[in-house]
C-alpha cells in the first residue's frame, strides 16, 4: 500500500514540476503569436481555447488555468497540456496526412502507454460492437472518417483532430483500433503530451457509452 501511495505522490511530483516549467516557458513567449500559431483566443491577458469538449481559460503571463463556465480545479495533467500546446503550437496548416503514433518522431519510446492507455479500453468497449462508436459519434457531433468498420476524428485542441479507429472482431478475427494524427501533430505538442491527449479523446469516447439511451 504504501508504494502505491509513493509512487502516486511521485507521479503528482512531476506533474507538478513540469507544470512549473511549461508556466515559464508560457510566460517567454509572445502571447499574440501564441493565439495566431495555436488558433486559441486571447484577450484581456487570458488565452480562452476548447480542449475535448471543455472550454478551458490560461492566464498569461502566469499560466493559470480555469474552467471557462465552471468553478472546480483543473487536473494538473490538463494544465501541462494546454500551457505546452499554447507555446508549442508553430502555425503551421493541417496537411490532411494522417499517421499513427509510431510515426510520429519518438512515438516508439511512448508505444507501449500508448497502446495501453488510449487503444486497450476504446478496443474493449468497441472492438465487438463498432456500431457503438457510431452512435457515440452522432451523440457527440463529431465527424466520421472512412477507415476501418468505424472511424471517428474528435477535435482535441484547435489544430490537432485525432482520428480514432475500429475494426469490430468476430469470432475468426480479433477486433483491432488504431488512432491517426494529422501529420503535423508534431509541431503542436510534444509526443508525450500526444499520449496524454489522445487518452483523454479515448476517455470521452468510452465513458459517452454510458450515457447512450
Amino acid at each position: 500500500m504504501q508504494t502505491g501511495n509513493s509512487n502516486s505522490q511521485h507521479l503528482q511530483d512531476g506533474y507538478q514540476l513540469a507544470y512549473e516549467k511549461a508556466c515559464a516557458g508560457l510566460a517567454a513567449k509572445n502571447p499574440e503569436e501564441m493565439a495566431a500559431n495555436s488558433g486559441a483566443e486571447f484577450d484581456g491577458g487570458v488565452f480562452t481555447l476548447q480542449y475535448i469538449n471543455d472550454m478551458y481559460t490560461v492566464s498569461y503571463p502566469d499560466g493559470e488555468v480555469s474552467f471557462a463556465g465552471r468553478q472546480e480545479p483543473v487536473p494538473i495533467a490538463t494544465k501541462v497540456v494546454l500551457l505546452h500546446y499554447l507555446f508549442t503550437a508553430s502555425g503551421h496548416a493541417l496537411s490532411g496526412q494522417l499517421i499513427s503514433f509510431k510515426e510520429i518522431p519518438g512515438g516508439m519510446i511512448y508505444l507501449q502507454p500508448f497502446n495501453g492507455r488510449v487503444l486497450g479500453g476504446f478496443k474493449a468497449i468497441f472492438g465487438k460492437k463498432s456500431g457503438l462508436l457510431r452512435q457515440v459519434g452522432e451523440k457527440l457531433g463529431v465527424t466520421f472518417a472512412q477507415y476501418g468498420d468505424v472511424s471517428i476524428t474528435l477535435d482535441i485542441l484547435p489544430r490537432i483532430p485525432i482520428t480514432y479507429v475500429i475494426w469490430e472482431g468476430d469470432e475468426e478475427f480479433p477486433a483491432n483500433a488504431t488512432v491517426l494524427f494529422d501529420a503535423t501533430a508534431q509541431y503542436y505538442l510534444p509526443t508525450e503530451d500526444l499520449v496524454v491527449a489522445a487518452a483523454a479523446g479515448a476517455s470521452l469516447l468510452n465513458k459517452t457509452v454510458r450515457t447512450l439511451s
